[in-house]
């Protein structure tokens, strides 16, 4: 099923799709990184742990609220 989150870039405003994901080695364990693409055509390769700190979308792509 898609991975929907807003855009990581700021000004933009429409979703992103979470395309690929693995994992970095690193001297603190490993480091979760996820590839994003926007309808847009925005590219980010970021720590999953970035991607987390920003709200989920619906289907809708409305902003969800996270509790």
């Amino acid at each position: 099923m898609p991975e929907f989150l807003p855009c990581p870039e700021p000004t933009c405003r429409v979703p992103a799709e979470i395309v690929d994901r693995w994992s970095f080695r690193s001297t603190d364990g490993p480091v979760a990184h996820a590839k994003t693409l926007c309808l847009a055509g925005h590219w980010f390769t970021l720590p999953v742990d970035a991607l987390a700190a920003r709200p989920a979308l619906s289907a809708s792509g409305e902003h969800a609220i996270i509790t």
